[in-house]
């Protein structure tokens, strides 16, 4: 006699920010980037030293998020599956699947390996833009790098949980967060190829794939598939 297994569950089935924040705490990727997070602000309190640099990171950060998830989004996610990154990195195959199915949260949130792959990555290039950032502001090199480092770690904790809540019933209250829910939606269900910010669309306005309205662009026919 085979044992029945418990259903899975499906980000549609979740309608409440309880539901939503349960399912979240549970994942593999939220754990692994408060661990990180967590880590990071430790290490920023012992360095100590906070001046102009700590604000300097943070502002710094807010700004180039929009874009930054715009570049993911566009040239990983969205990468053809012949291309080098898919091929080597597997950054556009996990989200190709995502597209084909939105509401599976297996492809919808991050793994916990990817989680941390994400993490250090972020830490890599935030050294390359804060270190010689805090260097000529006079700022502490060590304490604006670990500041940025850890708004980075917090930013993606944000875009995990507003990808979630985004796919799922719930309609968020404040016009912001409504604001990325449809943008987010359109970009699934009507063109690919605008609407890629998820915490922000300060890239989309950069880069001009904000649409005044969603008939200024047509219905892709690969919104589904990206091929």
């Amino acid at each position: 006699m085979s044992i029945p297994t418990a259903p899975t569950i499906r980000s549609n089935d979740l309608a409440t920010k309880r539901e939503i924040a349960r399912l979240f705490v549970g994942r593999r990727s939220a754990r692994v980037l408060a661990v990180a997070a967590v880590a990071l602000i430790t290490a920023r309190l012992v360095v100590g030293d906070f001046g102009r640099g700590d604000v300097i990171a943070i502002v710094t950060t807010v700004a180039i998020t929009g874009t930054v998830e715009w570049i993911i989004h566009k040239y990983l996610l969205h990468a053809p599956e012949d291309s080098w990154t898919t091929r080597r990195l597997g950054t556009g195959t996990g989200h190709h699947q995502h597209h084909l199915d939105p509401t599976d949260v297996d492809w919808l949130l991050l793994s916990g390996l990817d989680a941390g792959v994400f993490v250090t990555a972020f830490g890599i290039v935030t050294a390359a833009w804060s270190l010689p950032l805090m260097w000529l502001t006079g700022s502490s090199v060590p304490g604006g790098f670990l500041t940025a480092w850890a708004c980075a770690a917090l930013g993606l904790i944000h875009y995990e949980w507003v990808h979630l809540m985004v796919h799922t019933r719930y309609r968020p209250r404040t016009r912001y967060y409504q604001g990325l829910a449809r943008h987010h939606r359109l970009h699934h269900f009507r063109n690919e190829n605008y609407w890629l910010g998820v915490t922000s669309n300060t890239g989309d306005r950069l880069l001009r794939t904000l649409p005044k309205h969603k008939t200024d662009v047509p219905l892709s026919a690969t919104a589904r598939s990206l091929a």
